[in-house]
């Protein structure tokens, strides 16, 4: 059985807008899910989940916005890394059925 480590972005601000992600990194074995919240210390109009694998550039990975299905960039789908926005301060991103190719930084930035 496969056991990896999933590096998650701890907080940033953007615009005096800050941001807490949790959990700040963990790892978690083949085949299980990981849930990633980020909270903003205000409302904000966007949330966008990226991901970064080691010395390779951001990927946007999908925007999402109060009360509506998130939009997901060309290569990730609501199936694999679902995400929930339920008000203008809050959303998460589930990472399912993880596996070692999902080995990354995850995190969420505003607008």
């Amino acid at each position: 059985m496969w056991t990896f480590l999933l590096l998650l972005w701890s907080q940033g601000s953007v615009f005096s807008v800050l941001l807490y992600q949790k959990p700040n990194r963990d790892i978690c074995q083949s085949g299980t899910s990981l849930k990633i919240q980020c909270v903003a210390d205000s409302q904000v109009v966007s949330m966008f989940w990226y991901q970064q694998f080691q010395e390779q550039s951001l990927m946007l990975m999908a925007t999402a916005n109060e009360g509506s299905e998130a939009t997901y960039e060309s290569g990730f789908t609501k199936d694999k890394f679902p995400i929930s926005r339920p008000n203008l301060t809050f959303s998460t991103l589930t990472v399912n059925n993880a596996r070692p190719g999902d080995s990354s930084i995850y995190f969420c930035s505003s607008r």
